[in-house]
């Protein structure tokens, strides 16, 4: 008869190697962004090697986890996804990691995942453009005209959305839907 190891077993063992890794989690800085690649290390790790199984007692799913843990599933993804496509080179660069911006970096995942063959080109990008320079250069890599592109809406021919704000409520609303 073969051994089958029971959920409390599997459990017992992913909790040994799952308490260290909570305790990390709660101690690392999310201030900063060695704090949040740190993060998305750690839920990589637990996802991958499934030690979320029979935490706390019944959890079996990821998502059981990330709600127990208090951690909202898209904030998860995100930071294992910054985490696989930025640690490296910014571990590499270390004056880039306290230039670039943790907002800078979920912006430029579309980016990447199109174009990562640019990844260098882009963090190097984020953390020395200006707000307005590199929200232009986002735009553009997404397809979409830049600010500074735009010509002079006085003369613009294109079709317009027109806005309306109630004074008293504060609720904004399209002049269309008010026809």
């Amino acid at each position: 008869m073969m051994n089958q190891i029971t959920t409390s077993e599997i459990a017992e063992k992913n909790f040994i190697k799952l308490e260290p890794i909570l305790e990390h989690l709660k101690d690392v800085n999310l201030a900063i962004l060695k704090g949040r690649l740190e993060r998305g290390m750690w839920l990589k790790r637990i996802k991958l090697e499934k030690l979320y199984v029979g935490y706390d007692g019944w959890v079996c799913t990821w998502a059981e986890f990330l709600d127990n843990v208090s951690i909202a599933r898209e904030t998860a993804r995100q930071d294992m996804e910054i985490y696989d496509q930025f640690a490296a080179y910014l571990q590499n660069n270390p004056k880039l990691m306290d230039t670039v911006s943790y907002e800078r970096l979920v912006r430029l995942l579309p980016v990447v995942r199109k174009q990562p063959e640019q990844k260098n080109t882009l963090l190097d990008m984020a953390a020395k453009a200006s707000r307005t320079d590199f929200d232009n250069n986002i735009k553009e890599m997404k397809g979409q005209v830049a600010d500074d592109k735009c010509i002079n809406p006085t003369d613009c021919t294109s079709p317009k959305i027109i806005l309306e704000k109630c004074q008293i409520c504060g609720v904004t609303y399209r002049r269309k839907d008010l026809e």
